[in-house]
């Protein structure tokens, strides 16, 4: 499976490159519809249309007065390609409302505090795309969520996939991401009876974890848009560790697995953002 996704991703990286074709101007200020290759040794590998027939040869890096890829939509057509950014870099915050069931010690420590308030908290995400075309692309996602003053940290990070959809001036879109990746939850100041006596230590969770978003990005320029999206996590953990045991328990190097005693990662998240694309 990890081969053919890394096959198809070439696939759509190459498919993406040939539909696209470049502009080239001569030092005689002649104009060209073309596919230009990398240089090597000062020659640049050229394909082009002349009367229907297709040539292929090299031109030398000095016979070029100026040149810009990805101009044309493609070899047989005069009409420019649409600009798309195809770098993508991100980042986002808002609010974050939790799901599933609370340590019972939470629950009695902030009695003043209604339900609702304290499975909400503050999200900060960052995320990267690079998109093979106006549509499809691929990146990886992270995402931090804490709960009660900090008590309870999420943490989530992943290769995304993801689907954009233009309006008609190509300024605002859609997008859709789906990941799948690595979920850790953090507990600060947990009771745990161990030998008869109850302390407060810090318990942390893995676990394989899902996220689906969704939002909407308006491009103010060639180089920055701001958006807004709503993400939604999935995740269960099986078991809590200590991982300094030692200095709870006398002579144990080993981090201490608790039962299902940690909450699940599943929450959803509204943020706002901006993002510096090329």
């Amino acid at each position: 499976m990890r081969r053919l996704f890394f096959l198809l991703v070439f696939m759509l990286g190459s498919f993406a490159a040939m539909e696209a074709q470049d502009l080239l101007v001569t030092i005689n200020r002649d104009t060209l519809n073309c596919q230009l290759g990398r240089v090597r040794d000062d020659m640049y590998p050229i394909k082009f249309l002349l009367e229907d027939e297709v040539f292929e040869g090299f031109i030398h890096k000095d016979s070029i007065m100026f040149f810009r890829r990805n101009v044309f939509r493609n070899m047989y057509s005069n009409y420019l390609r649409p600009w798309y950014p195809h770098v993508d870099l991100g980042f986002d915050g808002g609010v974050a409302h939790q799901f599933g069931p609370f340590r019972t010690d939470l629950l009695e420590k902030r009695l003043d505090k209604s339900e609702f308030k304290m499975r909400t908290g503050l999200s900060l995400g960052t995320n990267f795309t690079y998109y093979f075309s106006k549509t499809i692309g691929y990146g990886l996602k992270y995402n931090y969520r804490t709960l009660i003053d900090g008590d309870i940290q999420y943490h989530y990070v992943g290769p995304t996939m993801s689907f954009r959809f233009w309006n008609e001036n190509r300024r605002d879109h859609i997008f859709l991401n789906f990941s799948v990746g690595y979920g850790r939850i953090r507990q600060q100041n947990t009771p745990v009876q161990i030998e008869l006596v109850t302390r407060e230590m810090e318990l942390t969770s893995n676990c394989v974890a899902g996220d689906i978003s969704v939002g909407y990005k308006h491009r103010f320029s060639r180089s920055f848009s701001a958006y807004v999206r709503l993400s939604g996590t999935v995740g269960y953990t099986n078991f809590v560790r200590v991982m300094e045991i030692s200095k709870y328990v006398q002579g144990s190097d080993k981090p201490l697995e608790l039962g299902t005693y940690c909450n699940n990662l599943n929450g959803i998240s509204l943020t706002a953002g901006f993002s510096f694309h090329r």
